[in-house]
């Protein structure tokens, strides 16, 4: 296994590679950590899964749907950016601005630290950390977060090790933000299946007002429907969301641990160009700063990890 310092217009890229099979991961350490591109292989070739964009150029005009970005220390929207923890009551700033939310945390462009960029014979990883000291508007809450990218012949794994390094509890919900296509495919040419237990009702500011049993095992052809929804998951060790071509011999695998208070939500959303999907792994539904289904409270000097990756494989 390899890793690379490229230069992708002003940012420094590392690249992950398996040179035996040509699969690779590239990451942005200073643009929040994104994964900007990955290729990884199944029986029937190399398979371009995730693509940000060519040149320094696309990838910054993508940059308002957050590609392949980390959400933390929310995922999703806070309503109004207003919640109360422990007493005490918060206003974030409005980022969502049509609809008067806070959305995705800040970390997802922040620039992070590598920490560790380490080789062998199996496995290529690269951990980056970035450290917060509590001076955002509103959440007065340091922290320590590192993400740990392993690629592998099991494909890209990612790592999230969370660390309260701050004087009080801290609330938290977590989120990975990737688009995945099939190249040369659209929308109307795949299917997803993943094991949902139930949807929520959003309102007019994309905030859970309520939720109804929605089984999604048995999968849905995203030609006929349109998604944009948040999900419950069934809890066990892992889930799996499995968007499979119905042209060509692939199935994208986008794994999640799922078992109690972990990643116990998925949010699958098809944008309108219908060139890709997002299937995002969730630790809580949107808004739980304020619900509090599934908010995480560390204590000083806790820590939580939890993992979730994606590899390729054949059409079942």
């Amino acid at each position: 296994m390899h890793i690379q310092q490229k230069t992708f217009g002003r940012f420094t890229e590392y690249v992950l590679s398996n040179p035996e099979t040509q699969e690779s991961v590239a990451i942005l350490p200073e643009l929040g950590g994104i994964v900007r591109q990955l290729w990884l292989k199944n029986n029937s070739g190399l398979h371009r899964i995730i693509q940000c964009g060519d040149t320094q150029e696309e990838l910054l005009h993508s940059l308002p749907s957050y590609p392949s970005t980390h959400l933390f220390p929310w995922g999703n929207r806070i309503k109004n950016g207003q919640y109360t923890f422990e007493g005490t009551a918060y206003q974030l700033p409005i980022n969502e601005v049509p609809r008067q939310n806070a959305l995705h945390g800040f970390v997802y462009y922040a620039p992070f630290q590598v920490i560790t960029a380490e080789a062998t014979a199996n496995e290529a990883i690269l951990t980056l950390g970035y450290t917060y000291k509590g001076g955002y508007f509103g959440y007065p809450f340091p922290f320590q977060l590192s993400i740990r990218h392993t690629l592998s012949a099991q494909g890209l794994t990612l790592t999230y090790t969370i660390e309260n390094t701050g004087e009080s509890n801290m609330p938290v919900s977590l989120g990975w933000h990737p688009y995945f296509s099939i190249e040369g495919e659209s929308k109307s040419d795949w299917t997803i299946a993943f094991p949902s237990t139930h949807q929520y009702l959003l309102d007019e500011q994309m905030c859970p007002i309520d939720r109804f049993e929605q089984n999604y095992t048995t999968g849905v052809d995203l030609g006929t429907v349109a998604l944009d929804a948040v999900f419950a998951v069934t809890q066990q060790t892992t889930v799996e969301a499995v968007l499979s071509s119905k042209k060509q011999d692939i199935a994208i695998h986008l794994w999640q641990e799922a078992a109690s208070e972990q990643f116990n939500y998925t949010i699958v959303y098809t944008p309108d160009s219908g060139q890709c999907v997002a299937i995002e792994p969730m630790t809580a539904p949107t808004n739980a700063f304020n619900s509090t289904e599934s908010l995480w409270t560390i204590p000083v000097a806790g820590s939580k990890s939890i993992a979730c990756g994606v590899y390729v494989g054949n059409r079942s």
